[in-house]
């Protein structure tokens, strides 16, 4: 595997998205970090509001993942010019996905906070959080269909190096704003809201004026608008982008239910998970990102009816990205205190629970991982998005979900084996997965 050209191609388009998909995964860790001081309240608060905003950023992946595919077929195909297109239909379907559920956001964030906690104070923080944060999901939408198409093209690095800068945007001014300074007075939680809102504004702004100054082969023009007219282009991006923003939604759906059961228990206990979840996605963010190259490098294979490269490059990477998983998995668990050190004001209880839990999100990631490289990597790359769909419905509605409500409320189970019973989601969609690509049925070229 190490003297084969296509992997060293997929391993340098891979660290780029790694590292700003930790960043990106970090954005919304640092929320959490820099309101630890204010108590477990705020950090519960704020934990369960990203988990709501994940939910509708899941949705958003789903279309833009939808866009990275059809353009690296494209791209594979030699038919450049159709990605600006895509990118145009693709902004215009998530305004018409993305204004219903803001507003909806607006009166209904106390009873959605309230679902996943009893706690007033918890319930109060969390819908300023989400007011504030909502309308930023355009900006989020807009930012994820330009960096999916640039990734289809191989342009890893200038979503990078524009993710970093909002990274770093945003931690100034979170310390500016939930602690108050220069005649503003501290807002908490508020602060923070307001803090990503803004540097996610910005990065739009940037990333949008960047790819028009240097007249990129991304940057829209008046011409561009013509491909709007053809109804077979939004009809084949609508094939796409249904199933998979469906299968998105239905996979953040039910993360966001846990994260619900596990406010249900306990306020320590959503604190805690609010704490451990950004860390995971950390982790995970690794893999996302040789999982996104492996998609754009297959795509680009099928797209080009190169169909044994591209099957080639699936095994290799159902092998390796696991493999890889399971030596960081370890390391993760062996530094468990300095990735727990940065977090201030929370009591004992909650820290030697978090510190136990840690043990299973390290210990079990691989899992997360097996699947990630399966479906996002290789299933979808083909547009094989229906059976990622039944997959998700099934392991994680019709057997993971029940079982952890099970063993919270009716078993009474300790909250450790409680999280435990949650992985049972990943043992199921490793079978389904596994045979799914074994079988080739994903093998598609979408361009034509």
């Amino acid at each position: 595997m190490t003297k084969n050209p296509q992997l060293r191609k997929t391993l340098k388009l891979a660290w780029p998205i790694s590292l700003q998909s930790m960043l990106v995964t970090f954005l919304s860790m640092i929320d959490v970090m820099m309101v630890s001081h204010l108590g477990d309240e705020a950090i519960a608060a704020v934990g369960l509001g990203n988990r709501v905003l994940f939910v509708v950023m899941v949705i958003v992946m789903g279309l833009s993942w939808a866009v990275g595919i059809l353009s690296a077929q494209y791209h594979g195909a030699g038919n450049g010019d159709k990605i600006r297109g895509t990118i145009i239909i693709a902004i215009c379907y998530s305004f018409i996905a993305l204004v219903p559920v803001i507003v909806a956001a607006y009166y209904l964030s106390d009873d959605v906070m309230g679902l996943g906690s009893l706690d007033p104070v918890v319930i109060a923080l969390g819908e300023t959080y989400l007011w504030i944060t909502m309308p930023s999901m355009i900006f989020v939408a807009i930012i994820q269909i330009f960096e999916n198409a640039l990734r289809s093209i191989n342009q890893v690095k200038i979503p990078l190096v524009f993710s970093a800068i909002s990274i770093i945007l945003n931690v100034v001014l979170n310390y500016w704003l939930i602690n108050g300074g220069l005649g503003i007075s501290a807002l908490g939680v508020a602060g923070a809201a307001w803090a990503t809102s803004i540097s996610r504004l910005f990065q739009l702004i940037a990333l949008v004026t960047f790819l028009q100054s240097q007249r990129h082969i991304l940057h829209i023009s008046l011409s561009d608008f013509d491909f709007l007219k053809v109804k077979l282009h939004w009809q084949k991006l609508l094939s796409l982008v249904l199933p998979m923003m469906f299968s998105f939604g239905i996979w953040s759906l039910g993360s966001f239910t846990y994260q619900l059961i596990f406010g249900r228990i306990g306020t320590t206990e959503l604190a805690v998970i609010s704490m451990l979840l950004p860390v995971e996605g950390i982790f995970l963010s690794i893999f996302f990102g040789i999982a996104s190259a492996c998609s754009i490098v297959v795509g680009q294979h099928l797209g080009a009816n190169q169909l044994d490269e591209a099957w080639s490059m699936a095994k290799i990477f159902s092998v390796l990205g696991p493999f890889v998983a399971l030596l960081m998995g370890g390391l993760l668990i062996l530094f468990n205190d300095i990735v727990l050190s940065p977090y201030e004001g929370i009591s004992e209880q909650t820290r030697l629970l978090a510190k136990s839990i840690f043990y299973i999100v390290g210990g079990l990631a691989w899992l997360k991982v097996i699947n990630m490289t399966l479906a996002m990597g290789i299933l979808r790359a083909g547009g094989d998005n229906r059976f990622c769909l039944l997959t998700d419905t099934i392991c994680m509605w019709l057997i993971s979900i029940p079982l952890v409500w099970l063993a919270a409320f009716y078993w009474q189970l300790s909250f450790f084996w409680v999280v435990v019973i949650m992985y049972s989601e990943e043992f199921c969609k490793i079978f389904m997965f596994a045979w799914r690509v074994k079988n080739k049925r994903w093998m598609k070229n979408l361009t034509s």
